[in-house]
Protein backbone atom coordinates (compact mmCIF):
# COMPACT_ATOMS: atom_id res chain seq x y z
CA UNK A 1 0.00 0.00 0.00
CA UNK A 2 2.68 2.34 1.07
CA UNK A 3 4.68 1.13 -2.21
CA UNK A 4 1.65 2.55 -4.26
CA UNK A 5 1.24 5.52 -2.61
CA UNK A 6 4.56 6.17 -3.39
CA UNK A 7 4.61 5.44 -7.10
CA UNK A 8 1.38 7.61 -7.69
CA UNK A 9 3.07 9.97 -5.87
CA UNK A 10 6.13 10.05 -7.78
CA UNK A 11 4.11 10.18 -11.14
CA UNK A 12 2.00 13.09 -10.21
CA UNK A 13 5.04 14.88 -9.25
CA UNK A 14 6.39 14.19 -12.81
CA UNK A 15 3.36 15.24 -14.77
CA UNK A 16 3.45 18.39 -12.88
CA UNK A 17 6.67 19.28 -13.98
CA UNK A 18 6.41 18.41 -17.27
CA UNK A 19 6.85 21.78 -19.36
CA UNK A 20 2.93 22.07 -21.12
CA UNK A 21 3.34 22.62 -24.83
CA UNK A 22 2.02 25.99 -26.29
CA UNK A 23 -0.78 25.67 -28.38
CA UNK A 24 -0.13 26.97 -31.80
CA UNK A 25 -2.34 28.07 -34.74
CA UNK A 26 -2.16 27.30 -38.23
CA UNK A 27 1.14 29.29 -39.68
CA UNK A 28 0.62 32.18 -41.49
CA UNK A 29 3.32 33.42 -43.92
CA UNK A 30 3.69 37.02 -45.50
CA UNK A 31 6.33 38.39 -48.27
CA UNK A 32 7.27 42.11 -47.65
CA UNK A 33 8.12 43.72 -50.75
CA UNK A 34 10.61 46.75 -51.30
CA UNK A 35 10.44 49.08 -54.82
CA UNK A 36 12.19 51.58 -56.34
CA UNK A 37 15.35 51.27 -54.69
CA UNK A 38 18.57 51.48 -53.49
CA UNK A 39 18.08 54.44 -51.38
CA UNK A 40 20.99 56.09 -49.66
CA UNK A 41 20.38 56.79 -46.11
CA UNK A 42 17.23 54.78 -46.32
CA UNK A 43 17.96 51.29 -47.54
CA UNK A 44 20.74 50.60 -44.90
CA UNK A 45 18.71 51.13 -41.97
CA UNK A 46 15.95 48.80 -43.57
CA UNK A 47 18.47 46.35 -43.94
CA UNK A 48 19.54 47.12 -40.24
CA UNK A 49 16.03 46.40 -38.83
CA UNK A 50 15.28 43.84 -41.16
CA UNK A 51 18.41 41.90 -39.80
CA UNK A 52 17.48 42.38 -35.79
CA UNK A 53 14.46 40.75 -36.89
CA UNK A 54 15.87 37.92 -39.14
CA UNK A 55 13.31 39.09 -41.62
CA UNK A 56 14.18 38.19 -45.25
CA UNK A 57 12.31 40.26 -48.00
CA UNK A 58 12.16 41.00 -51.69
CA UNK A 59 13.65 43.87 -52.98
CA UNK A 60 12.35 45.16 -56.89
CA UNK A 61 15.42 47.37 -58.14
CA UNK A 62 15.18 50.22 -60.69
CA UNK A 63 18.49 50.36 -62.80
CA UNK A 64 19.17 53.90 -62.86
CA UNK A 65 19.48 54.23 -58.96
CA UNK A 66 21.29 51.20 -58.53
CA UNK A 67 24.08 52.78 -60.52
CA UNK A 68 24.48 55.61 -57.86
CA UNK A 69 24.84 52.96 -55.11
CA UNK A 70 25.98 49.80 -55.93
CA UNK A 71 27.37 48.85 -52.48
CA UNK A 72 23.76 49.00 -51.16
CA UNK A 73 22.88 46.57 -53.58
CA UNK A 74 25.71 44.16 -52.73
CA UNK A 75 24.35 44.43 -49.29
CA UNK A 76 21.12 43.48 -49.64
CA UNK A 77 22.10 40.71 -51.52
CA UNK A 78 24.90 39.63 -48.70
CA UNK A 79 21.77 40.19 -46.03
CA UNK A 80 20.27 36.86 -47.82
CA UNK A 81 17.09 39.15 -49.42
CA UNK A 82 15.67 38.39 -53.00
CA UNK A 83 16.27 40.92 -55.73
CA UNK A 84 13.96 41.55 -58.65
CA UNK A 85 13.35 43.36 -61.66
CA UNK A 86 12.13 46.97 -61.42
CA UNK A 87 12.76 48.36 -65.02
CA UNK A 88 16.38 50.74 -65.42
CA UNK A 89 14.25 54.00 -65.71
CA UNK A 90 10.95 53.37 -63.77
CA UNK A 91 8.91 53.80 -66.53
CA UNK A 92 5.63 52.23 -67.20
CA UNK A 93 6.61 49.34 -69.39
CA UNK A 94 2.74 49.08 -70.26
CA UNK A 95 2.95 52.04 -72.62
CA UNK A 96 6.33 50.58 -74.15
CA UNK A 97 7.04 48.85 -77.43
CA UNK A 98 8.96 45.31 -77.14
CA UNK A 99 12.32 46.48 -78.16
CA UNK A 100 11.84 48.91 -75.25
CA UNK A 101 10.63 46.36 -72.48
CA UNK A 102 13.30 43.94 -73.44
CA UNK A 103 15.62 46.85 -72.68
CA UNK A 104 14.24 47.63 -69.29
CA UNK A 105 14.49 44.19 -68.02
CA UNK A 106 17.54 42.96 -69.51
CA UNK A 107 19.46 45.78 -68.59
CA UNK A 108 18.38 45.90 -65.40
CA UNK A 109 19.03 42.24 -64.99
CA UNK A 110 22.09 42.42 -66.07
CA UNK A 111 23.27 45.31 -63.27
CA UNK A 112 21.92 42.98 -60.55
CA UNK A 113 23.88 39.96 -61.88
CA UNK A 114 27.41 41.93 -62.34
CA UNK A 115 26.83 43.32 -58.57
CA UNK A 116 25.50 39.74 -56.81
CA UNK A 117 26.83 37.18 -59.16
CA UNK A 118 23.09 36.12 -58.93
CA UNK A 119 20.64 36.83 -62.05
CA UNK A 120 17.03 37.75 -60.51
CA UNK A 121 14.16 35.35 -60.93
CA UNK A 122 11.62 37.45 -60.13
CA UNK A 123 9.66 40.68 -62.21
CA UNK A 124 8.01 43.92 -61.02
CA UNK A 125 6.36 46.32 -63.57
CA UNK A 126 5.87 49.71 -62.50
CA UNK A 127 2.77 50.76 -61.24
CA UNK A 128 2.15 46.73 -61.72
CA UNK A 129 0.58 48.00 -64.97
CA UNK A 130 0.97 44.91 -67.46
CA UNK A 131 0.22 44.95 -71.45
CA UNK A 132 0.30 41.76 -73.42
CA UNK A 133 3.71 42.66 -74.55
CA UNK A 134 4.99 42.74 -70.84
CA UNK A 135 3.66 39.26 -70.05
CA UNK A 136 5.18 37.72 -73.26
CA UNK A 137 8.24 39.84 -72.29
CA UNK A 138 8.89 38.47 -68.90
CA UNK A 139 7.82 34.93 -70.21
CA UNK A 140 10.82 35.13 -72.77
CA UNK A 141 13.10 36.04 -70.47
CA UNK A 142 11.57 33.83 -67.91
CA UNK A 143 10.38 36.26 -65.01
CA UNK A 144 7.11 35.39 -63.55
CA UNK A 145 5.42 38.83 -62.22
CA UNK A 146 4.94 39.95 -59.11
CA UNK A 147 1.86 41.96 -57.89
CA UNK A 148 0.78 42.39 -54.10
CA UNK A 149 -2.58 42.35 -52.63
CA UNK A 150 -1.43 45.01 -49.42
CA UNK A 151 -0.90 48.57 -51.05
CA UNK A 152 1.08 50.66 -47.93
CA UNK A 153 0.49 53.78 -49.73
CA UNK A 154 3.61 54.89 -48.46
CA UNK A 155 5.65 56.82 -51.09
CA UNK A 156 3.31 59.40 -50.22
CA UNK A 157 2.97 58.76 -46.21
CA UNK A 158 4.49 60.60 -43.78
CA UNK A 159 3.18 58.57 -40.41
CA UNK A 160 4.98 55.36 -39.76
CA UNK A 161 1.81 54.38 -37.40
CA UNK A 162 -0.45 54.99 -40.57
CA UNK A 163 1.91 52.60 -42.88
CA UNK A 164 1.95 49.99 -39.88
CA UNK A 165 -1.80 50.71 -39.29
CA UNK A 166 -2.72 49.81 -43.18
CA UNK A 167 -0.15 46.79 -43.10
CA UNK A 168 -1.28 45.07 -39.77
CA UNK A 169 -4.90 45.52 -40.77
CA UNK A 170 -5.38 43.94 -43.88
CA UNK A 171 -2.50 41.33 -44.16
CA UNK A 172 -3.67 37.06 -44.15
CA UNK A 173 -1.63 34.48 -45.21
CA UNK A 174 0.23 34.41 -48.23
CA UNK A 175 0.09 38.19 -48.73
CA UNK A 176 2.61 40.12 -50.84
CA UNK A 177 3.02 43.56 -49.43
CA UNK A 178 3.69 46.69 -51.28
CA UNK A 179 6.56 49.23 -50.00
CA UNK A 180 8.77 51.27 -50.71
CA UNK A 181 12.27 52.04 -49.39
CA UNK A 182 12.55 55.59 -50.12
CA UNK A 183 11.50 57.02 -47.05
CA UNK A 184 12.32 56.91 -43.55
CA UNK A 185 8.66 56.62 -42.62
CA UNK A 186 8.35 53.70 -44.48
CA UNK A 187 11.48 51.96 -42.07
CA UNK A 188 10.13 53.31 -39.29
CA UNK A 189 6.29 51.96 -40.46
CA UNK A 190 7.59 48.04 -41.99
CA UNK A 191 8.96 47.40 -38.80
CA UNK A 192 6.23 48.11 -36.05
CA UNK A 193 4.41 46.28 -38.25
CA UNK A 194 6.51 43.27 -38.45
CA UNK A 195 6.96 43.31 -34.43
CA UNK A 196 3.14 43.37 -33.93
CA UNK A 197 2.77 41.05 -36.85
CA UNK A 198 5.01 38.36 -35.24
CA UNK A 199 3.40 38.71 -32.47
CA UNK A 200 0.18 37.25 -34.20
CA UNK A 201 1.87 34.40 -35.28
CA UNK A 202 3.21 35.49 -38.81
CA UNK A 203 6.53 34.92 -40.27
CA UNK A 204 8.37 36.61 -43.27
CA UNK A 205 9.62 35.23 -45.86
CA UNK A 206 10.79 36.31 -49.55
CA UNK A 207 8.22 36.02 -52.88
CA UNK A 208 9.55 32.89 -54.22
CA UNK A 209 9.90 31.14 -50.82
CA UNK A 210 6.13 32.53 -50.24
CA UNK A 211 5.16 30.99 -53.33
CA UNK A 212 7.16 27.38 -52.25
CA UNK A 213 5.46 27.48 -48.83
CA UNK A 214 2.05 27.58 -50.96
CA UNK A 215 2.74 24.87 -52.88
CA UNK A 216 2.64 27.26 -55.73
CA UNK A 217 5.09 26.76 -59.01
CA UNK A 218 5.79 30.51 -60.37
CA UNK A 219 5.55 30.42 -64.22
CA UNK A 220 7.31 32.77 -66.57
CA UNK A 221 4.50 35.60 -67.73
CA UNK A 222 1.81 35.13 -64.98
CA UNK A 223 1.12 37.43 -62.42
CA UNK A 224 0.95 36.67 -59.39
CA UNK A 225 -1.22 38.76 -56.41
CA UNK A 226 -0.96 36.66 -53.43
CA UNK A 227 -0.59 33.01 -52.70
Amino acid sequence: MKRSRWLWAVTAACLLLEPVQAQKGPEKFVALTFDDGPTPGVTERLLAGLAERYVSATFFLCGYRMENAPQLVEQIAENGHELGVHGYRHCYLHDLPRDEVCTELTSTAEQIAALTGRRPTVLRPPGGLLSDTVRETAAEYGFPIILWNVDTMDWCCDNPQTVAQRIVETVEDGSIVLLHDLHDSSVQGVLLAIDQLEAQGYQFCTVSELALVHNVTLEPGVAYGSF
